[in-house]
């Protein structure tokens, strides 16, 4: 293999308690097939840089051109290979408990080809990660902190991810703008699509993809923050007619909601801010 460089970042036992951490890291002018029929014990993420390949991972075969990155996950059964030469490629293998968590939220649930749309950034962003490894002595928490700002911007720099997450954002600014303004009125998930014109069944999808909520949490939110205006402008206002105003038929299940989001009561919260 004609490896530029390739490095091992000595991990202790106390670097895997990290939420992230780098394990290894490297650069190669021509990447020779790789046949893995265990997997790998990481995540990895490669960014090829010249040439075209294709993977093949959880019986799909994947053909990797200009413009796009992979991402394979631990103990997946994988091969990849060249398909036109020299095929360069930087990469990166990490772990601990926030890497699925934060590629999710890029939209990579799995392992596969994903389309980049800021090739040049991502390369940019890979770059220190990949010198961190190399470092003496190797600095686990500052990797991993050069690692978390990589993965908290991938949502920006891949194609498929922000594209789909715009659209639905789009698609539902009818909806937010009807939520704002009838929240304290009793909604239902019918009336909430009809604003999109979508099925119910739709509408929850687009609420999934575009806020990671569901309709009627979004709902909920609007109007305990309804309720909050209505604490800080009628400080004497009763509990219950908070409640009623901001849209909650019952009172307990107001302050249920209220503890849920804010992590205290609607009396504490008052007394919190000096309105008690």
């Amino acid at each position: 293999m004609n490896v530029d460089f390739i490095f091992y970042a000595l991990v202790t036992e106390r670097d895997r308690h990290l939420p992230l951490y780098l394990t290894s890291s490297g650069q190669w002018t021509h990447q020779d097939p790789v046949r893995r029929p265990e997997g790998f014990a990481s995540y990895q993420w490669l960014l090829p840089l010249t040439g075209e390949g294709r993977l093949y991972v959880n019986g799909h075969s994947y053909a990797v051109k200009p413009g796009q990155a992979i991402c394979l996950f631990p103990d997946e059964p994988h091969r990849y290979e060249a398909t036109q030469e020299p095929w360069g490629m930087q990469f990166i293998s990490f772990e601990g408990t926030l890497c699925g968590p934060l590629l999710e939220q890029a939209g990579v649930h799995h392992s596969g080809v994903y389309l980049v749309s800021d090739f040049a950034g991502l390369s940019r962003g890979l770059s220190p990660i990949i010198r961190a490894a190399d470092q003496e002595p190797f600095e686990a928490a500052a990797a991993s902190k050069q690692l978390y700002a990589f993965l908290l911007d991938l949502p920006k720099q891949l194609s498929t991810s922000r594209h789909q997450i715009h659209l639905h954002a789009e698609r539902l600014q009818p909806v937010l703008s009807y939520i704002r303004e009838h929240c304290h009125q009793p909604l239902s998930i019918q009336q909430l699509a009809d604003q999109a014109q979508v099925t119910p069944q739709y509408l929850c999808s687009l609420f999934k993809t575009a806020m990671d909520l569901r309709p009627m949490e979004y709902v909920n939110r609007e109007r305990i923050n309804r309720s909050k205006q209505l604490i800080f402008q009628q400080p004497g206002l009763r509990i219950q007619d908070i409640a009623k105003q901001s849209g909650f038929e019952h009172a307990s299940y107001y302050c249920t909601v209220f503890k849920k989001l804010e992590g205290l009561t609607p009396e504490q919260f008052r007394r919190s801010h000096g309105l008690g």
